[in-house]
């Protein structure tokens, strides 16, 4: 068999070098050898493009090959390979160490024998291999010697060292002992080696970059968990909890892993910036894990699990991630791992995340989830579709949830609820504060309330091949974009996947393709649900082809409309002044090389928050605010305590949601619930028209039920009337488990004084009372003075004609007045729009032409400070 190498696409002719012909027309010199100790005095004579082949044979040493030459160059490689492909077998573990630049090893064959705790090194002592390959090379049933009573030994068959590395069309076959199949060792990128009593240098910012693709990984025997360094079994290992900060920016592609079982990471992640695209896992008991290390990529993935138990998709800690376009069928996971091999399985670890690469602030605990995008994934057949585990903790992932797609065939044995976790309260206690828009599911039930989920009956299913594709009601712009990724089959290895002489079983073949293709691919990472406000944000697109983009929506715009390669690309939003969300879409479209790949990046804006329409009264600007404690039932203060206890009423004023006002209620008397309450009485120093009341509690996981009242008058309780809740005994807060999330409650009432009623914990539904202690963090008011002579003086100046009114409404203003801006409401609060004036004197003309008919509100704010609201009415 006669190895070349094709690049679809002529981008990557300058880089062809790297992956040379076996026979490259670039060689200066080739050598034949046939014992191995000829090649240490030969590698010191090799130039620029030579090659070195070891004639065909088995040879049986334990020793150790070190090649490790220095004259390379990106044009013109040093080779290393056997004489035909797998022809070369060495059957008593030979261990082989690859230094220096531009080194590419190829065709070889490990069969058997005992290694040692490390096969493959890209190293020799300190000399780090760069930009080298390992290509055709297969390592089959490699062991190790007899290890002590409850012990797995350790051995790792590949280990990545250095930096642009290149792991391709190779096969790992039968392994049995612990040990990673491939481990990327990022200890020296983080810290090189220095002089003895030099400081050491922090190089974890600097990208590592290897690349491990169409490579065929099988049947890693499932290692016994009880058994020391059992945890330690991943196929594919890249980094570790020490070095999470790295920017290793690893790209894992095309590969299929087969009855990967080692443990329950089939994949672990432990550094920063990494991609896995585009590969097939079969019947692999365990996940894709996200375990350490922010800004992971996974895109384009198919985890099937063919009904094998213990088998799952992707599990995620830490933050920054984009998950999209991944294809998962058929994973269940009933007896064995149950909590960690799921659809997709949501953490709620609260160790240090995202930690920047100039840091080596790590932690080997569970990392905060925060600003994932989980987007356009479809789920088939798979028990616990969404399973939210609290094993490590509560903290509450952040980030978006969107147009997934869960679909279940009637009647299919695997059939649970959507939405599960390790407990009951599970999801309440970790998957509420994910913003979820546009899922759908079928085929089975919620398992809980989400207005993000929509069970769309009318999707239709059908089968291609082992797969689904979906149309009908419901399913357009839903679940996985595949582009023209198929699942990697067994008949595919020794044609492109894993070595060319071996196929799926490990039996040797004469007919396979040895070409080195490098599959065209083009991704973009996500976006996670933006602020109202105008901004801009980079958009990383990874492509080895030619590209065009184009938004779909005029909110939206990008500074890059075509690229080659890989790109980042600035794309920018406009204020967003309504206070619904909106999506928008930007299409990637492929346009060189032999396929048509297109991505599409939605982009959900949030909607401009309730407290961007109205004053705010308390400001907590000293000297400045007007609303004090006026008085309170009781406070928790004991400065003799240790440490203290100075849990004041103040602390809900103070802008500081770390500090809190602390009561504990009394006895439930009988007959009733919820206590007789504790209160603090707000003095807002005038009247207001009250417009928004925003309330936060502490971090307990269970709700607060409280009340508020208001007085315009005094504080004798006659002088209160209760404006919430405004039905039923008790208003329930939503937001648990954190201490710096507001609920938000819109009134419309004059008030001097509020008064809060807090009568401690309850269950959600508030008719059980968990804990008589409440923690009041913070509190917002919202709202206008009332009219004072000023501003009746403002009222007296305008006129608005003519209301009723089809197209425009004019405002006359009178006696030197100075309207600054203007701003029109819906009746439900939502900003329609606003405008700048700056008029004296004069008539100022507002076109409504294209407003809905019905009742609005209009506000007018003068230079001065003064502010004066109208009914207006937008007639058909």
């Amino acid at each position: 068999m006669k190895t070349f190498y094709l690049f679809k696409n002529s981008l990557f002719n300058t880089i062809c070098a790297l992956l040379l012909s076996s026979y490259s027309v670039f060689s200066q010199e080739t050598y034949s050898i046939n014992d191995l100790d000829d090649l240490e005095d030969l590698v010191e004579t090799l130039a620029a493009g030579d090659t070195v082949i070891l004639e065909d044979g088995i040879y049986p040493d334990s020793d150790r090959i070190k090649f490790s030459p220095t004259t390379g160059t990106a044009a013109m490689p040093i080779t290393f390979r056997a004489e035909t492909p797998g022809g070369v077998k060495f059957t008593g573990g030979m261990q082989m160490s690859i230094g220096g630049d531009h080194v590419i090893i190829d065709g070889f064959y490990w069969q058997g024998g005992y290694g040692s705790s490390v096969v493959i090194e890209f190293r020799d002592g300190t000399d780090y291999a760069n930009y080298s390959t390992i290509q055709n090379c297969a390592m089959d049933g490699l062991a190790v010697e007899s290890p002590s009573a409850g012990t797995s030994t350790k051995h790792n068959w590949m280990m990545l060292y250095g930096t642009y590395n290149t792991v391709i069309n190779c096969s790992f076959m039968n392994k049995a002992s612990s040990g990673n199949m491939i481990l990327v060792e990022l200890s020296y990128n983080a810290y090189p080696p220095v002089e003895d009593n030099e400081p050491e240098i922090n190089t974890s910012c600097d990208i590592v970059g290897h690349t491990i693709s169409n490579n065929y990984f099988y049947k890693y025997e499932k290692i016994d968990s009880n058994l020391t360094n059992a945890g330690d079994s991943e196929t594919i290992r890249i980094g570790t909890s020490s070095y999470q900060n790295v920017d290793s920016s690893v790209m894992v592609s095309n590969n299929y892993f087969v009855e990967a079982d080692g443990e329950n990471e089939i994949i672990t992640n432990k550094s920063k910036n990494n991609s896995y695209i585009n590969n097939t896992f079969r019947r692999s008991r365990g996940s894709l894990v996200l375990r350490h290390g922010s800004n992971a990529t996974v895109d384009g993935n198919y985890f099937l699990g063919e009904n094998i138990d213990g088998t799952g998709g992707i599990r995620i800690v830490d933050s920054e991630h984009t998950i999209a376009n991944n294809y998962i069928q058929d994973c269940i996971t009933v007896i064995d791992q149950a909590k960690w091999n799921n659809g997709i399985t949501f953490l709620g670890g609260s160790a240090n995340n995202a930690v920047p690469c100039t840091s080596d602030n790590n932690s080997s605990d569970y990392q905060k989830v925060e600003n994932i995008d989980v987007s356009n994934n479809t789920i088939i057949n798979t028990n616990a579709p969404l399973y939210y585990n609290t094993d490590k903790g509560s903290t509450d992932p952040t980030g978006t949830f969107s147009n997934n797609l869960i679909y279940y065939t009637a009647n299919n044995p695997n059939i649970t609820n959507v939405i599960s976790g390790d407990t009951e309260n599970s999801y309440a206690n970790l998957g509420t504060t994910l913003s979820y828009s546009g899922n759908v599911y079928t085929g089975a039930a919620l398992g809980e309330a989400n207005a993000g989920f929509s069970e769309e009956t009318g999707i239709l299913a059908t089968a291609v091949g082992e797969i689904f594709t979906f149309s009908g009601i419901g399913s357009a712009g839903k679940g996985a974009d595949m582009g023209v990724y198929e699942p990697t089959t067994d008949a595919m290895v020794g044609q492109g996947i894993g070595a060319c002489f071996l196929n799926s079983l490990g039996a040797s073949i004469t007919d396979g393709d040895c070409t080195i293709e490098v599959p065209e691919s083009l991704t973009v990472s996500g976006l996670p649900t933006l602020d109202p406000d105008a901004a801009s944000y980079d958009v990383s697109v990874n492509a080895n082809v030619s590209w065009a983009a184009i938004s779909n929506d005029s909110w939206i715009s990008i500074d890059l409309n075509i690229g080659t390669g890989d790109a980042t690309v600035v794309v920018s939003v406009t204020d967003n002044e309504d206070t619904s969300s909106r999506t928008g879409s930007i299409t990637f479209t492929q346009t060189s090389g032999e396929n048509v790949i297109v991505r599409q990046l939605n982009v959900t804006q949030n909607g401009a928050d309730l407290t961007d329409l109205f004053n705010l009264i308390n400001t907590g600007v000293e000297g400045e605010d007007p609303v004090t404690v006026h008085s309170f039932s009781q406070q928790e203060v004991d400065l003799n305590a240790n440490p203290p206890k100075t849990n004041y009423a103040y602390n809900t004023l103070d802008k500081d949601t770390g500090t809190q006002w602390t009561a504990s209620d009394g006895s439930i008397l009988a007959g009733d619930y919820k206590g007789d309450g504790e209160f603090i009485i707000y003095n807002l120093d005038d009247e207001y028209q009250l417009d928004l009341i925003q309330i936060a509690t502490d971090d307990k996981s269970d709700p607060y039920g409280i009340q508020f009242w208001v007085s315009t008058t005094g504080t004798d309780l006659s002088d209160f009337t209760m404006i919430l809740p405004t039905t039923g005994d008790l208003l329930i807060t939503t937001t648990t488990g954190t201490r710096d999330a507001f609920d938000q409650y819109e009134v419309s009432v004059n008030a001097h004084y509020i008064k809060l009623m807090s009568y401690g914990r309850f269950n959600v539904e508030g008719d059980d009372r968990a804990s008589a202690w409440s923690n009041i963090t913070e509190i917002e008011f919202y709202g206008s003075q009332s009219l004072s002579v000023g501003e009746n003086d403002l009222e007296n100046n305008i006129s608005i004609y003519p209301n009723p009114t089809q197209s425009n409404l004019n405002i006359k203003v009178y006696n030197n007045t100075n309207i600054e801006s203007f701003k029109l409401y819906s009746i439900d609060g939502r900003l329609i729009m606003k405008g700048k004036t700056e008029t004296i004197n004069s008539v100022i003309n507002i076109d409504i032409s294209k407003i809905v008919s019905g009742n609005y509100v209009l506000k007018l704010s003068s230079q001065d400070g003064r502010n004066i609201s109208k009914g207006i009415i937008v007639s058909e």
